[in-house]
């Protein structure tokens, strides 16, 4: 009997959260930005051996790499700013710490954009044109107007 009682109560505070989230549009930054956020240098091709090795990464893919015994992650951007983008593992996690929850919101506008009931499809424009008529103020049902 507690069992649909608190799947019942999951729904809901999962739902309130969800809601409570939609008002807070996320901020979207490319995958060089997010990168440049989590700490990863920007390092310019300087020599024809440095050439040589960027063309050998696959391109726009995070790739871990050793030296010294220790990761370093690496990006190839061959397109936008024909640089390398390098980092620790403390610059890839932070990185995927953001991704993720990019990710995320983004799987969450998604998921509630065609449903009736979610409280981000809903109309939020403001229409002060609306004519009160029988409902009269707003402050009668305890909204403080």
């Amino acid at each position: 009997m507690m069992k649909p009682v608190r799947s019942i109560l999951a729904i809901l505070a999962l739902g309130g959260l969800v809601a409570a989230c939609q008002g807070q549009m996320p901020k979207t930054e490319s995958k060089r930005d997010m990168l440049a956020d989590s700490g990863f240098k920007v390092v310019s091709l300087k020599t024809p051996g440095q050439a040589a090795s960027f063309k050998k990464l696959p391109p726009h893919k995070l790739v871990r790499k050793t030296w010294q015994g220790k990761p370093v992650w690496v990006y190839a951007d061959p397109t936008m700013c024909g640089c390398l983008y390098m980092g620790t593992q403390d610059n890839y996690n932070a990185y995927i710490k953001e991704a993720s929850k990019q990710m995320m919101a983004t799987a969450m506008r998604a998921n509630f954009a065609d449903d009736p009931y979610s409280p981000s499809s809903m109309d939020a424009t403001v229409d002060n044109d609306w004519d009160w008529g029988e409902w009269g103020n707003p402050g009668y049902y305890g909204l403080p107007y």
